[in-house]
């Protein structure tokens, strides 16, 4: 092809000394208008060109001396070409001088394909900020071009955002990262760089297996791309992703678009019953949850009704139950971050925090017996002050209580997740409220001889019927 110069000239000039030297010539040449990396001495950069407008475009290993080149647009050039006698090693064997600019045109640039579609399938780690040397790989970015997502590690913390591209440019938008706290030095460049990456445009040149962004001209952090390590994002595909996850504590930083540290909300989950149990905030919540590929779906929560003196925390509450309950996510769970994302926009996020070792109680029945418990939820009623209660004698297997009017008592076995109650007994006195005595009725028939399946989340005991929690009863210490 006329576009492999160099070597057309190369065989040329290095033809036998009889034949006659080729003089010097003019030609057409298009100038595509976008760069492609290639490989000639080292990994570089070359522009892309053809002898005709119907010709593929060919890598081009020099420059044109004259020549200006503006990333997109599309230019049609008379260029001279030179041969070069006796060229140094490694060097072209032709010059190529600009004649003429006989055409330039406005051109998008394509970033579904060619370079864009290279880089971006790569793990960008910064190599270079403010003109300084990293001094290892602890900052790193990759990223998702089907939902326009970026995510990766700041240095201390998981980020994670948005991000478009136009030609040459791209721009982050919102980009977010957990609150941990690490040594001083870290959490500075941490800041550094999520400073000078967040709701910024860049232009972006390539060179080699280098990414460099760029402002006004000037660069700004370099990346150096690397294949994405096998398996190190774990894929979201049920039964990998929630093995992992039951066994932590997750810890909420980020609640719609709002930061937050210390929030007092978290969420702990059960797979094997499709459970979860945390705290809003202020008061202990539960619920249930399902999950298909990379989606969850979270039935109704619901909590003890504790009143919390400060009414901030009240209000993130309702805003998180709210946002939570009866609502499907499509979840992704990276570096020890779970995030729920709701049409794209990252809705909430949770941080990766280790149970203490002494926090699952094997016996659970020595923690039941040592609390009374309040009944807060009979079949679909929440209940607040409803005077039921009842607390647990786990040597003799009996219980004891109030029904809301009168004592009652009985027995119960409990194996494994399962609870049997015997038939409960109770004082005969009236109460001057009927609704009180209907409702002290309910819940006595409710308990004798019937068999749940119960579990403890947090300060909650609650009795499952058919997958439906038909009584709740928050803790209360004796």
């Amino acid at each position: 092809m006329l576009f492999e110069l160099a070597i057309t000239f190369a065989t040329t000039i290095l033809a036998p000394v009889q034949q006659k030297q080729p003089s010097t010539k003019t030609q057409i040449i298009y100038v595509k208008e976008s760069k492609e990396p290639c490989t000639g001495v080292a990994p570089m950069e070359c522009l892309q060109v053809k002898e005709s407008a119907n010709a593929d475009w060919s890598n081009f290993y020099t420059n044109i001396n004259g020549f200006k080149y503006t990333p997109g647009y599309r230019y049609k050039l008379r260029v001279r070409v030179t041969p070069v006698k006796n060229p140094p090693a490694d060097a072209p064997n032709v010059k190529y001088t600009l004649v003429k600019v006989l055409e330039k045109k406005r051109v998008r640039v394509s970033t579904t394909n060619g370079q864009w579609a290279n880089i971006a399938g790569k793990k960008w780690i910064l190599s270079k900020m403010d003109n300084a040397d990293q001094p290892d790989e602890a900052i790193w970015v990759e990223f998702d071009t089907d939902k326009q997502r970026i995510h990766g590690r700041s240095g201390c913390n998981n980020l994670m955002g948005g991000f478009s591209t136009s030609g040459n440019s791209i721009t982050f938008s919102k980009v977010a990262g957990t609150l941990m706290a690490c040594e001083s030095s870290l959490m500075r460049r941490e800041g550094s760089f999520l400073k000078q990456l967040g709701d910024h445009t860049f232009k972006y040149q390539v060179t080699g297996q280098q990414v460099h962004l760029l402002q006004n001209g000037k660069p700004v952090l370099q990346f150096k791309l690397q294949d994405k390590d096998a398996g190190q994002e774990q894929v979201s595909n049920g039964n990998t992703d929630w093995a992992s996850i039951s066994g932590k504590k997750w810890v909420m930083t980020r609640l719609n678009e709002a930061s937050i540290s210390n929030s007092g909300i978290w969420l702990e989950f059960d797979p094997a019953r499709n459970r979860f149990y945390g705290k809003g905030g202020c008061n202990n919540i539960s619920g249930g949850y399902s999950t298909a590929n990379n989606a969850i779906t979270f039935t109704q929560a619901v909590s003890t009704f504790m009143a919390c003196p400060d009414a901030g925390v009240m209000s993130r509450e309702a805003d998180f139950l709210k946002t939570l309950g009866g609502h499907t996510f499509k979840y992704t769970l990276t570096d020890g971050t779970i995030n729920l994302f709701e049409n794209d926009h990252l809705i909430m996020q949770f941080a990766m925090e280790d149970k203490s070792a002494g926090a699952a109680n094997p016996n659970p029945w020595s923690f039941i017996g040592s609390k009374k418990w309040n009944v807060i939820k009979l079949n679909d009623a929440t209940l607040t002050d409803s005077g039921i209660w009842i607390e647990f004698d786990t040597e003799k297997n009996r219980f004891h209580g109030k029904g809301g009017c009168n004592s009652i008592s009985g027995g119960y076995n409990a194996t494994g997740d399962q609870i049997k109650f015997a038939q409960a007994v109770s004082t005969r006195m009236a109460c001057p409220d009927p609704a009180v005595m209907r409702r002290e009725a309910d819940f006595l028939k409710l308990l004798s001889e019937t068999s749940y399946r119960y579990d403890v989340a947090d300060q909650t005991l609650n009795l499952y019927k058919d997958g439906k929690i038909i009584v709740m009863f928050g803790m209360q210490d004796k």
